[in-house]
């Protein structure tokens, strides 16, 4: 009698917490700063960088952690990380190593882990593997590393690496193993001293970006929220041509400007995976919309043969955006998020390597021709799905 209530209570708890982790993840109570009516000026639109040398674009995990490794290794001073989902995988442990190695050289590590993003963890938990950040053999407690967890804290689904004020690295790469050599998916970096101070300004201290600049990053925080109000300007700005390449799509105003963009006669391409981990039903609706928008010139919907976790816009062969905030009511406007916006030349080194790689994408996936038939369970699912992811 005694265990079984202490099974009872033990249950109970569990649902509990669980309960509240889901009230935080879906209603982000704590909210977000307003979003703003305008974000990128005139001046990034009507004149491009000059250069993007301080850029460098990072295509799929084995270059993004190759990157992030060594940069861990040669680190001196200070090592800031931000991510929302740590396993305790192989490319889990080897990052948690490098950084152990590096706390032990006396370099100063700050952690930061959204606890929301534990969800997508709790498979590996049940086995008996948490995420590095939790556990004493991992990297809480260890000398000079300082883990940040914060179960009220606004949800942070943004993914960083801020490297001896030198370098940050980011863009929509957990630290997990389908991340690093599974999934498709893309990293920037920016390898420059003084706009790296200027990420951290905006992005740590929450503070602004300087005008004029040859890049824009735009958050959510709880200041502003930035990045669906650049979404939409840029898709609004294009003239010949849009390709978005994203994971989960289902956020009304960003499918109300690209299917505008399509009416106006921009031709625009969306690749999404062909099988999701999640949001399967929501990108489906999302199809059938786009598809319908316009009788005209509706948008090519192309299905990636892939799990594609991309969130990357190429407007014009010239504007590109990449960060980690997903085309959803989320990402839109409850979680903070980064996204980089770049307008640059047709022939810079970052704009060329971005767009060729769409270009394989593109080729590499179909195109769906017609809506796809849904049940009322599916659409019930995908309404779910919207909102929860």
């Amino acid at each position: 009698m005694k265990i079984y209530r202490k099974a009872t209570l033990f249950f109970s708890l569990f649902i509990t917490v669980l309960l509240i982790i889901s009230f935080f993840f879906v209603f982000n109570p704590l909210g977000l700063g307003p979003e703003p009516k305008e974000v990128l000026s005139k001046d990034f639109f009507d004149k491009s960088a000059a250069q993007l040398n301080e850029l460098r674009l990072m295509i799929d995990g084995e270059s993004a952690f190759a990157e992030v490794l060594s940069t861990i290794e040669k680190a001196q001073d200070t090592i800031y990380v931000q991510t929302f989902i740590w396993k305790d995988d192989k490319i889990g442990k080897l990052v948690a190593e490098k950084l152990k190695e590096a706390a032990d050289r006396g370099v100063s590590v700050t952690i930061h882990k959204d606890v929301l993003g534990t969800v997508f963890e709790f498979g590996d938990i049940l086995k008996g593997k948490p995420s590095p950040v939790y556990t004493s053999s991992g990297l809480k407690e260890y000398k000079n590393i300082t883990v940040v967890t914060d179960i009220l804290a606004n949800t942070d689904h943004s993914k960083y690496f801020v490297l001896d004020r030198q370098m940050a690295i980011f863009g929509g790469m957990n630290i997990a193993d389908e991340y690093h050599d599974q999934w498709h998916d893309y990293m920037v970096s920016i390898q420059s001293e003084h706009w790296t101070m200027e990420f951290m300004q905006k992005v740590i201290f929450e503070s602004f970006w300087p005008n004029p600049a040859p890049f824009y990053v735009a958050v959510n925080n709880r200041k502003t929220t930035e990045i669906r109000t650049a979404l939409i300007q840029i898709i609004d700005h294009a003239t010949e041509n849009i390709i978005i390449e994203h994971a989960y799509v289902s956020d009304d105003k960003i499918i109300k400007a690209v299917s505008r963009a399509a009416d106006k006669g921009v031709d625009v391409t969306v690749i999404l995976p062909e099988q999701p981990d999640t949001h399967v039903y929501a990108n489906q609706v999302t199809i059938n919309r786009l598809l319908e928008a316009s009788e005209i010139n509706p948008p090519r919907i192309l299905l990636y043969p892939r799990m594609s976790h991309a969130k990357v816009f190429l407007i014009d062969g010239v504007i590109a955006a990449i960060g980690s905030a997903n085309l959803t009511p989320r990402s839109m406007v409850t979680s903070k998020e980064l996204t980089l916006f770049a307008h640059g030349k047709s022939n810079d080194q970052f704009i060329v390597k971005l767009q060729n790689q769409l270009t394989k994408d593109i080729e590499l996936s179909k195109q769906v021709i017609k809506p796809i038939e849904l049940s009322l369970f599916e659409k019930v699912m995908a309404f779910v799905g919207k909102y929860v992811w």
